[in-house]
């Protein structure tokens, strides 16, 4: 939302509930029991039970997306990355035996090229021990949270890097469709 909204809301006295993880424990509060028990939609055990389930709900779904990105960066980016920056290495070597071939461009690519890559197997290292450190947690409300608050950040510090190789590694070497393949081309 609009941070106009967020203000409007707020002087509405309406919550502001800015992820899943924060909106689940709403349906216990003792407003939420009395109302669905009132009209006999749910029970106080029935609205309990919902709690776990959208826990666990949430949690399977950014671990399959967490392993999808740890999989999609080990073996295609990464690897795609390397062949672009030997490619990089190769052109300053051959344009650069030429007298007098100004190779800045290239070596600035190169510079960036690996830069970027080493971020992007941090990040996907951060990334693992994470998904791995919730995988052992039990299921609930603990696990829930720490897929929020340390997973899917972890997500967003591997996206970054790999956004900003995305716009430089030529497009023949890049993996998958680009954003502006899936913008314009499809």
């Amino acid at each position: 939302y609009s941070e106009e909204w967020v203000e409007e809301a707020k002087r509405r006295g309406l919550p502001n509930i800015s992820s899943m993880v924060d909106a689940i424990p709403a349906l216990v509060t003792e407003k939420s029991i009395n109302l669905f028990g009132k009209f006999h939609v749910f029970t106080k055990a029935e609205l309990e039970s919902r709690v776990e389930v959208k826990y666990e709900t949430y949690s399977k779904a950014v671990n399959v997306e967490a392993r999808a990105m740890i999989d999609i960066a080990s073996k295609q980016i990464i690897p795609a990355v390397i062949r672009y920056a030997k490619s990089l290495a190769d052109a300053v070597n051959v344009i650069g035996s030429v007298e007098g071939a100004d190779i800045s461009v290239e070596k600035d690519l190169l510079l960036q090229t690996t830069q970027l890559l080493k971020e992007t197997q941090t990040a996907l290292g951060v990334l693992k021990q994470k998904t791995e450190a919730a995988g052992l947690m039990e299921e609930g409300e603990r696990r829930a949270r720490y897929y929020h608050d340390e997973v899917s950040p972890a997500m967003e510090a591997l996206r970054k890097p790999v956004d900003q190789l995305e716009m430089i590694v030529d497009k023949e070497m890049w993996p998958m469709p680009s954003y502006g393949d899936l913008m314009f081309e499809v």
